[in-house]
């Protein structure tokens, strides 16, 4: 019985969270999200879908600035992400077509002699 009490706390604890739009800036702003069960994938869905329902609850797009995600210190599936973006009206120069670049997960160091 304790053992399914705990289980029940821990998947109660560990359930979705998310942080919400924070302004970060002029029209940017920066959303996290943590989900139990659908891993980083999941995570970065919620914080994208948080993000674009704040920009169109603005009357403006959203342009995505930055995102991260990782698993959580749970594991069993947990995962977080962070996203930075920016809600602009259309006519705004700054959104126009973007190259997302993914970030280097690692560095490669040459040294000569």
């Amino acid at each position: 019985m304790n053992i399914l009490l705990m289980f029940i706390t821990t998947i109660l604890l560990s359930s979705c969270a998310n942080s919400g739009p924070q302004m970060i800036g002029k029209d940017s702003y920066l959303v996290s999200a943590r989900v139990p069960f659908s891993g980083q994938t999941g995570a970065k869905t919620e914080a994208l879908a948080t993000a674009n329902s704040h920009c169109t609850q603005l009357g403006k797009h959203l342009m995505l600035n930055h995102i991260t995600s990782s698993e959580c210190a749970l594991h069993g599936g947990c995962g977080e992400a962070e996203v930075t973006y920016f809600c602009l009206d259309e006519n705004d120069p700054r959104f126009k077509l973007t190259q997302m670049r993914k970030e280097p997960d690692s560095v490669i160091q040459i040294q000569t002699q």
